[in-house]
């Protein structure tokens, strides 16, 4: 019978209330993908795709890379986030392999695991294509063919492998706490394994890891300063954000999942190896994240997108659990998820009544970014004070020539690369404020300002301001050089790369 025919016969074994609320899941999330507005940093990594490089500001460069190739398809919002939604159902499919490569366990099963997956708030989340999307596809997709490598050491396999598991690192630095696991269940089953891929495998990641450590190395050490140092300067001890980061993780693993783990006695299942079992693969890859982001929860909030690497291998560990556990686990699943989808929607049509009065008037460049397109420079220069305004306004307004102007922010810094301040010295910029007040943070680099009112609605007034003179010697002494001393400068012990950081040679700090 074919996989086709598999899915047909296992979809008519699926009641109706199942039926509904699969279809609802799906549907709901498509909504989302349609009417979720484009978000700063969505935009932001859609400018990453734009300007093809071994390597960006913030983390590695996959994202920016998978963005490029889909670019060539087509420049279309919904077109970019299809990739979030179709990887959500990869993940799914991958999982579900993963979990018949133990021979005892019924595909009926893991098809419940895969579909509990799907209709979960970790798959919800695959609604944009950012950073964490591709991190996760890969990390599974490394995973997947890791575990078929070692097991039926196939040299396809091992290839495959070492390929995603290298894309997973040139993702986002978290997945080196995965490889660090995978590599660790490699040693402690050596004798199982071939070690000749195991070696291949391990070269094919280390290409990666030098392919980054060559791009920082000559880009001012740019993702391990914002990553290790610039992330991490206000850390303080706070009992609260532990609480909330285990909190994540049983809603991101589902409570009841992990209830009738606890409950489990593995159904009398069949006793299979450690080393044949998937379920001690994806332990291995999953706790050393889980475990570093405990220790960082002590000092730092934990992101909620954080550990999707680890949660979502954690699934395979639903293979133990009887298909009548398993179907009650879909349904609390996508009720859940549904619920949120629905709350989601229905927040974005109050979105002014949702925001705090201080913060409404930044809503309009993504919730009317047409409107405010009007009234900016179609073809020229011009700003705007953030990394987030700068890459959605770039976006929808189909300007590339869109930069940010007075930003001493440790985020969305890339822009430094296409932007050369000294060369504008004298010359006039066109600027766009959200609030009438942040005037009076440019007006000292100008010899002269007109301020042009711009109505967006009755609530929200922005300000298109033209500014004269630009004293480029007065912005280089007040924010350059306090963007060069926090961001673009390496501890002492840091290696001394010769021409290694361009912010640092165009500006004049060497």
């Amino acid at each position: 019978m074919s996989k086709v025919s598999n899915l047909t016969a296992f979809w008519l074994t699926l009641s109706l209330p199942q039926k509904a609320l699969l279809v609802a899941f799906i549907l709901l999330k498509i909504a989302l993908i349609v009417l979720l507005p484009l978000t700063g940093d969505e935009a932001y990594f859609i400018t990453w795709g734009q300007n093809l490089s071994l390597g960006y500001y913030d983390h590695p460069p996959a994202v920016g890379w998978v963005l490029y190739f889909l670019s060539l398809v087509g420049d279309d919002l919904f077109w970019y986030r299809s990739f979030a939604f179709f990887s959500a159902l990869l993940i799914a499919y991958l999982l579900y392999k993963l979990i018949t490569l133990n021979d005892l366990v019924e595909k009926t099963t893991a098809i419940w695991v895969a579909l509990a997956f799907l209709v979960s708030p970790i798959s919800l989340m695959f609604v944009v294509t950012a950073n964490d999307t591709v991190l996760v596809l890969f990390a599974v997709l490394g995973v997947y063919f890791f575990a078929k490598a070692i097991h039926m050491q196939s040299w396809l396999d091992t290839l495959l492998a070492g390929l995603f598991l290298g894309l997973a690192f040139l993702s986002k630095y978290f997945a080196a706490f995965m490889l660090i696991g995978l590599l660790a269940y490699a040693l402690w089953f050596w004798r199982n394994i071939n070690l000749k891929q195991l070696m291949l495998m391990v070269l094919m990641v280390a290409l990666a890891v030098a392919e980054n450590l060559y791009f920082n190395a000559t880009h001012c050490w740019n993702n391990i300063l914002f990553n290790f140092f610039s992330r991490t300067e206000e850390s303080q001890f706070a009992l609260h954000n532990v609480a909330a980061y285990v909190g994540m993780i049983l809603l991101l693993l589902s409570p009841l999942g992990l209830w009738y783990l606890v409950q489990s006695k593995q159904h009398d299942l069949p006793a299979v190896s450690a080393f044949s079992n998937p379920k001690t693969l994806v332990l291995f890859a999953a706790i050393p994240l889980l475990v570093v982001l405990l220790l960082v929860s002590f000092t730092n909030t934990v992101g909620l997108h954080w550990p999707l690497i680890s949660v979502t291998l954690l699934y395979v560990l639903y293979s133990g659990l009887s298909q009548g556990q398993l179907k009650k686990l879909f349904v609390f699943n996508a009720v859940f998820s549904n619920g949120v989808a629905v709350i989601l929607l229905v927040a974005l049509g109050f979105v002014n009544q949702l925001i705090s009065p201080t913060q409404q008037h930044h809503v309009a460049v993504y919730t009317q970014s047409e409107k405010v397109c009007e009234y900016l420079p179609e073809n020229t220069a011009f700003f705007t004070l953030g990394y987030s305004s700068q890459s959605a306004l770039a976006y929808h307004c189909g300007n590339d020539n869109v930069h940010v102007f007075a930003s001493v922010s440790k985020y969305g810094r890339e822009d430094d690369k296409l932007t050369d301040f000294k060369a504008l010295d004298g010359q006039s910029l066109t600027i766009l404020i959200t609030h009438e007040k942040e005037a009076a943070k440019i007006s000292p680099y100008f010899q002269s300002m007109h301020v042009k009112p711009l109505k967006i609605d009755e609530q929200t007034t922005y300000y298109l301001i033209e500014g004269s003179g630009f004293n480029y010697a007065l912005y280089r002494q007040q924010i350059l050089t306090k963007v060069n001393d926090k961001f673009y400068t390496a501890p002492d012990w840091f290696p001394v790369i010769e021409n290694g950081c361009g912010f640092k040679r165009k500006y004049g700090f060497e």
